[in-house]
């Protein structure tokens, strides 16, 4: 390992992952901020690079890999520290690597700034929180951390197996000082974020507070802005939080639900607690009793086990829900969890035949949930850049369509009337009100 690093040097921060990773990044860079170190322009100028790392499939753990090797090579001699949670159950072999002079756990994510310093590690975390969100024109904010669900495949589980909450207090405070930054849209993000609540102490006979009431309370916080949830289990999406979206003008009309799975038998195999058909029957409610709500999913392909009737399933099933979007996964075997033991493994070339076919059917879906919008008017969230190839503005919808159209500069940050004219393939092209 190398020796420890001075202050006032400059940093370089890059992330892997989820929301979560993407919020306790920005976390760590205002703590290095407000300890005298200065963000660099780029990863060419950096005297300390900091990764923060993912280990939810194999390729995320290789991509870790491959980017602490870079580093060391742009600039050997500088320091590398590595945190996420590909250290958790991997800190000797990246300390192996090149360059690498520190592993950080997530729960010590806080002490960035005392372990580049030379001071040691210190104590827990305190419970992070930020005054900004660095290169987004939405800010994520962490609510909840650590998974109580155990999934058969999921690694998640075993390097976050802690809950914790942030009280709503401090949720409140922090999306005050977002929304006055400019911020128009807060997203809630947390590793279960549906189990939010569960781990907070209530005096006896009281009920524990759910996802519900976090929604509530921000409702009462003055601004023009709006709420999305992040990714959220089905057995958390009760007939009290789809009646908050319902009602409320702040909280997005959008869901992200993860299905899995089409087929009864893999979903047990995965140890997920529904069916497909309670699956379905969730979705029917929500369209019911949310106008204009859209839905998004993830799906795993070639899990140990599945046949092509299974896989059949898993298709009739999507096209049933009709997903605006669907985030597709090949399997890939973890250690340590329990699908990495299991037998029917799946070859490679099926698993690619599927993963394609599904994708076909992802995307008719995903047409056929737009064309619902063709000549409606939605609220769009302006990216604060243009689109790269077409030069139109873009921006996603309170039901997260992503939308490009004409117009100024000066809509960038703003939500903005767009009527949807026409869908382009995957493109849904609009004009905006007055524009």
């Amino acid at each position: 390992m190398n020796s420890p690093v001075n202050t006032h040097k400059r940093f370089f921060i890059k992330t892997l992952g989820c929301k979560v990773n993407q919020y306790e990044s920005q976390a760590m860079r205002e703590i290095l901020l407000g300890s005298g170190f200065v963000e660099a322009s780029g990863p060419e100028n950096a005297d300390i690079y900091i990764l923060n790392t993912c280990t939810v499939t194999h390729e995320a753990d290789k991509k870790s890999r491959y980017l602490i090797k870079s580093f060391h090579r742009k600039n050997p001699k500088a320091a590398i520290a590595v945190t996420g949670c590909y250290v958790t159950e991997d800190s000797g072999r990246i300390l192996e690597l090149p360059g690498v002079s520190y592993v950080l756990r997530n729960d010590r994510k806080g002490r960035i700034a005392e372990m580049l310093s030379g001071g040691g590690m210190g104590a827990e975390m305190a419970q992070l929180r930020i005054t900004d969100f660095k290169g987004h024109s939405k800010a994520f904010v962490k609510v909840q951390d650590g998974c109580e669900n155990r999934c058969s495949y999921c690694k998640v589980p075993l390097v976050r197996p802690v809950l914790g909450s942030k009280l709503i207090g401090d949720v409140v405070d922090e999306v005050r000082g977002l929304v006055s930054k400019g911020f128009r849209e807060i997203v809630l993000t947390g590793i279960c974020l549906g189990a939010w609540g569960s781990d907070i102490k209530v005096r006896r006979g009281a009920k524990k507070p759910s996802i519900v009431d976090m929604l509530e309370a921000l409702e009462r916080v003055k601004g023009e802005f709006r709420v999305r949830l992040s990714s959220i289990e089905l057995k958390y999406v009760t007939d009290g939080l789809i009646g908050q979206i319902a009602k409320s003008n702040r909280v997005c009309k959008h869901l992200h639900i993860p299905l899995q799975s089409g087929d009864d038998k893999i979903l047990k195999r995965m140890n997920r607690p529904y069916t497909a058909k309670g699956y379905l029957g969730l979705i029917k409610k929500i369209r019911s009793r949310i106008k204009g709500c859209a839905v998004t999913t993830d799906v795993i392909v070639g899990f140990p086990g599945e046949g092509d009737a299974h896989f059949k399933n898993t298709a009739a099933c999507l096209r049933s829900v009709r997903p605006l979007r669907t985030h597709i996964f090949t399997f890939s075997k973890r250690e340590g969890t329990a699908a990495c033991r299991m037998d029917g493994a799946v070859g490679a070339d099926v698993m690619k035949k599927r993963y394609n076919a599904l994708c076909e059917v992802a995307g008719r879906s995903s047409h056929m949930c737009r064309k619902e919008f063709l000549n409606r008017e939605l609220d769009v969230l302006v990216e604060t850049k243009r689109d790269k190839v077409t030069g139109l503005l873009t921006g996603y919808s309170d039901n997260y369509i992503k939308v490009e159209f004409e117009g100024s500069d000066s809509l960038m940050g703003r939500i903005a009337a767009v009527r949807v004219k026409r869908l382009d393939g995957e493109r849904t092209i609009g004009t905006v009100k007055n524009g």
